[in-house]
C-alpha cells in the first residue's frame, strides 16, 4: 500500500510546520509520511527550538524547504495542512491562495488556525508559556489528524 503523504506548511520560517512534521513522524504508522515547508526562508527562532527540546525533540534552526521548491521538484502530497493565524497579522488569504494554486488539484487541504510564535508578547516566562500552548495545540491537531487518517487507511 502506498503511504499517505502529508505536507505541513506555514507562512514564515517553518517552525509550526516543522513541529507538526516532527510530531507526525513520531506518532504515525508506516502508512503515513510527513514533510514540512514554508513560504519564507528564515531561521527558526530559539523559542520553538527550546519548547520542543522540553519534549525531547531536537528541532533544527534551519527552515524547511520552501513550498515552491517542493512544488518545482514535483513532489505530490495527499494532504496539505496549512498552519496560519490571520489574527496575528499573517497574510492568510494570500498564503492560502498560493497553497491552493500549487496543490489544490492534487491534494486535500486542511487549515489549522495556529498562532505564530512571532506573535507572542510579554515577559520571557509569558512567551515560553505561550510557546508551550502552541506546541501542544499542534500536537493535539496532529494526533487527531493521524487518528482520522488511520481509520481511513484501514478501511481501504
Amino acid at each position: 500500500m502506498t503511504p499517505v503523504r502529508l505536507l505541513f506548511v506555514c507562512t514564515h520560517n517553518g517552525a509550526r510546520s516543522r513541529i507538526a512534521e516532527e510530531f507526525a513522524k513520531r506518532a504515525a504508522s508506516e502508512r503515513i509520511e510527513s514533510y514540512s515547508a514554508s513560504l519564507e526562508s528564515d531561521r527558526i527562532g530559539p523559542l520553538p527550538i527550546s519548547v520542543m527540546g522540553e519534549v525531547g525533540i531536537e528541532l533544527p534552526a534551519a527552515p524547511p524547504e520552501s513550498v515552491f521548491d517542493r512544488y518545482k521538484a514535483q513532489e505530490r502530497f495527499d494532504y496539505v495542512i496549512t498552519l496560519c493565524d490571520p489574527a496575528s497579522g499573517e497574510q492568510a488569504p494570500i498564503f492560502l491562495a498560493n497553497v491552493d494554486a500549487l496543490y489544490g488539484e492534487t491534494a486535500q487541504r486542511v487549515n489549522w488556525v495556529i498562532p505564530n510564535f512571532r506573535s507572542l508578547r510579554g515577559s520571557d516566562e509569558e512567551k515560553t508559556a505561550g510557546a508551550r500552548q502552541i506546541r501542544e495545540r499542534i500536537r493535539t491537531e496532529v494526533v487527531a489528524l493521524l487518528s482520522r487518517l488511520s481509520l481511513d487507511t484501514e478501511r481501504r
